[in-house]
């Protein structure tokens, strides 16, 4: 099959239409750097600090108006709750050392977890009592597993019998690829059958919106990773003061004028020695190399010429995404404190995960609530207009437990699946995608260098997305 190249005149042509459908300016003149990166979020701008104090002449554009990619603090609400990027862990050492570096104050808030995991059980429209599960109709478990709430026995599995063990770089090993298949068959190994599998996976899903769409592999790094944080130090996971976008925030503010906002990215074209990137606003911005942060689910709507072949190609088309949305409710006054349940809620309907906030003056004091709406269920709330899915929300709550009537009111929503900046939230290992990806997928194309969490190796998150800016940095620097 032959390769689509696509024309410098086409790119500009997508852009001046974007520009005029938006009412935007027409196209300007190229802004030029030794090298432009994309996205403002932890990956890019840790690309742009490293390469910065190289030596190197860089520019940042960034889609959004604001920086922090998916770090996003809702510093609008009491106890500034994150919408993305939640704890620092005691090994996220290039997040540390950039709030360091930074001046930017971090707390340990560790104390205040065992709050957040009070939570009552809802199975359809009952509430179960802990006490109540072991012999209730609705439980599937077997044997010792029946005496554990849903949320206890895929943590428990994957402490004590996950194959990385205390090893989490293996997963990127060819000797761990026979694990790179379905959490649904790797639980039937583990004893499990359908009805269990259901519960304690596909109800409130961590990663994927099933236990057939997500590598055991992935889930095993991911449990092995986080073990290790709290081998490091187990009382501790940390935030920024104020909120974990203040580290990013920091971040660009330390580059100046070098960030320009409100420059969404439709094309990118490599010509000889030169990369461009044409944004909707009809800007051109040209380099030297370019670095690209953006998550592949959103960078499949921009046109790269020449395209990115084989593996690679084909990650950024299929590689999984977390379907991820978020309400955030502030109570008017303790409802919890009348009805004699715990203060969160988790269910097996739209609502998913209802978390008590307890970022109050105490460890106990309970400053706001997150409904985590996961995988189908963010799907569904995705459907609704905003206004329609926030009264949805307040009304399945005071339909659950009456004593939150009227006490209740909306005062964040995020749905990531939405955001045509990310599509998403954090990136899904499928089945069988290790072993035909992990080595391909943050391989240069040309003068572009890839970074962002989705191609870290051995780490997570925040964490991974600070990885993947340094490689990427590194490789930029060994290539110029």
């Amino acid at each position: 099959m032959r390769t689509r190249f696509i024309s410098r005149r086409g790119l500009l042509q997508t852009a001046t239409a974007v520009a005029a459908v938006a009412g935007a300016r027409p196209l300007r003149a190229a802004t030029q750097a030794d090298v432009l990166i994309i996205g403002a979020g932890l990956s890019g701008l840790r690309a742009a600090h490293d390469l910065q104090d190289a030596g190197v002449n860089v520019q940042v554009i960034e889609g959004r108006n604001r920086a922090g990619g998916r770090v996003l603090s809702l510093t609008n609400i009491p106890g500034n709750p994150e919408a993305g990027g939640n704890g620092i862990g005691a090994g996220y050492g290039r997040m540390i050392d950039s709030a360091q570096r930074f001046k930017v104050e971090l707390q340990n808030i560790a104390d205040r977890a065992p709050m957040i995991f009070q939570r009552e059980l809802v199975l359809g429209n009952e509430i179960i009592k802990e006490k109540d599960w072991e012999n209730h109709p609705k439980n599937p478990f077997k044997g010792p597993m029946k005496k554990m709430m849903p949320w206890v026995p895929l943590p428990l599995l994957m402490t004590q019998k996950n194959p990385l063990g205390k090893n989490y770089e293996d997963w990127y090993d060819p000797k761990s690829f026979g694990l790179d298949i379905s959490m649904a068959d790797w639980f039937r190994a583990q004893g499990l059958d359908d009805a269990a599998i259901q519960l304690a996976y596909n109800t409130n899903c961590d990663h994927g919106s099933s236990a057939d769409d997500v590598s055991a592999l992935m889930v095993a790094f991911v449990y092995s990773w986080g073990n290790m944080q709290r081998d490091i130090e187990p009382r501790a996971t940390y935030a920024a003061v104020g909120g974990n976008q203040a580290i990013p925030n920091a971040m660009a503010k330390a580059l100046g004028d070098k960030v320009h906002y409100n420059k969404a990215v439709v094309g990118i074209r490599t010509e000889g020695n030169m990369v461009e990137a044409v944004c909707a606003d009809g800007s051109v911005y040209k380099a030297k190399k370019l670095v690209c942060s953006v998550p592949f689910a959103a960078l499949r709507n921009v046109k790269i010429d020449p395209i990115v072949p084989g593996a690679q190609g084909k990650a950024i088309r299929t590689m999984g995404v977390q379907s991820l949305t978020q309400t955030h409710l502030v109570a008017k006054k303790p409802f919890w404190e009348n009805d004699g349940l715990k203060p969160g809620l988790w269910t097996d309907g739209v609502l998913g995960n209802v978390m008590a906030q307890p970022f109050g003056k105490n460890p106990t004091d309970i400053s706001s609530f997150t409904v985590w709406h996961r995988g189908f269920a963010a799907q569904q709330i995705d459907r609704m207009p905003e206004a329609d899915a926030k009264k949805f929300v307040i009304a399945e709550i005071e339909r659950l437990r009456p004593s939150a009537k009227g006490k209740l009111e909306v005062k964040g929503f995020k749905s990531w699946g939405t955001d045509p900046f990310s599509c998403g939230d954090w990136a899904i290992w499928q089945p069988g995608q290790v072993k035909e990806f992990i080595t391909e997928i943050a391989k240069p194309h040309g003068n572009i260098h890839f970074c962002g969490e989705h191609t870290a190796r051995s780490n997570r998150g925040m964490e991974g997305a600070m990885e993947s800016g340094e490689r990427a940095a590194q490789e930029v620097l060994q290539s110029i």
